[in-house]
């Protein structure tokens, strides 16, 4: 049976790609910010975040990259 998609809860107007992996929101393509997070000898595993859980340290590893400050 099909997973029923849920819209994106970024702009609600495209159906879900993915959740964030920080908050688990739906979020559609264009919405979902793509990275990439090292872990081990050469393991490189795809996360997807809102725009609030890729700038939070606690969540994102990758963290500094995305800061304004």
């Amino acid at each position: 049976m099909a997973e029923k998609k849920e819209f994106c809860g970024i702009c609600g107007k495209r159906r879900e790609f993915v959740k964030c992996l920080g908050c688990e929101i739906p979020l559609c393509e264009q919405c979902a910010v793509f990275d990439l997070i090292g872990s081990g000898c050469g393991t490189v595993i795809p996360a997807y975040y809102c725009l609030s859980c890729v700038k939070d340290a606690s969540i994102n590893p990758n963290a500094i990259f995305y800061s304004n400050e």
